[in-house]
C-alpha cells in the first residue's frame, strides 16, 4: 500500500485548524517548534517522517523548518491568521495543503494536546536542552540541518518515557 506523505505545508495547516478550533493563538515560533516536535513523534511511533519536503535545521533559537518559517515570517509574533498555501504542477493554481493521513492526523493532535498550553518561549528553551538533536547539531552562525536519526533516537526515548508515564499515572 502506497501512502500519501503530509508536506511540510499540510502539517502546518493542521496545526493551524486545531489552533483555530481551540480558539488558540498560533505563532510562527510555536508553529516550527512544533512541527519538528511532530516530526520527532511520527519518526518515533510511525517509523517515518510526517513530512518530507522540509528538512528541520538548527538556527540560533531552535529546531526551524524554513519553508514554514518564511512563509509565515511575515506575522512575526503575532498569531498566524491564514494557511500555507502551494502551488499545483503547472504553476497556474494555489491551493491549501490538507493532510489527509489519519495516522498523521493523530500525530498533530497528540503533539497538540502534548505542548498547547506551552508558550513559544518555553517550547524553544526546552529544545535547547543539552542533549537534545539541535543541542548536538547547533553550530554558531550556520544553518545545520538535524539529521532524522538523530531526531527519531530523541524521541523514542520521549516515548517510551511518556508511555512509561501514562502506565504510572
Amino acid at each position: 500500500m502506497v501512502r500519501y506523505m503530509g508536506t511540510a505545508g499540510s502539517v502546518a495547516n493542521e496545526f493551524i485548524n486545531i489552533a483555530n478550533a481551540d480558539k488558540s493563538e498560533l505563532t510562527n515560533m510555536k508553529l516550527v517548534k512544533l512541527m519538528y516536535v511532530a516530526q520527532g513523534l511520527s519518526l518515533s511511533i510511525l517509523e517515518r517522517p510526517i513530512f518530507k519536503d522540509d528538512q528541520i535545521e538548527a538556527w540560533k533559537y531552535g529546531p526551524v523548518v524554513p519553508s514554514i518559517y518564511h512563509e509565515f515570517k511575515h506575522f512575526k509574533s503575532k498569531p498566524i491568521t491564514s494557511k500555507s498555501v502551494t502551488l499545483d504542477n503547472k504553476w497556474e493554481n494555489s491551493f491549501e495543503p490538507e493532510l489527509t493521513d489519519e495516522d498523521d492526523k493523530k500525530i498533530v493532535k497528540l503533539t497538540w494536546n502534548l505542548y498547547k498550553n506551552t508558550s513559544a518561549k518555553d517550547l524553544a528553551s526546552s529544545t535547547h536542552r543539552p542533549g537534545t538533536p539541535w543541542s548536538l547539531t547547533y553550530r554558531y552562525g550556520q544553518s545545520r540541518v538535524i539529521d532524522n536519526r538523530l531526531i527519531k533516537k530523541y524521541y523514542d526515548q520521549f516515548v517510551a518515557n511518556l508511555k512509561n508515564y501514562s502506565r504510572s499515572a
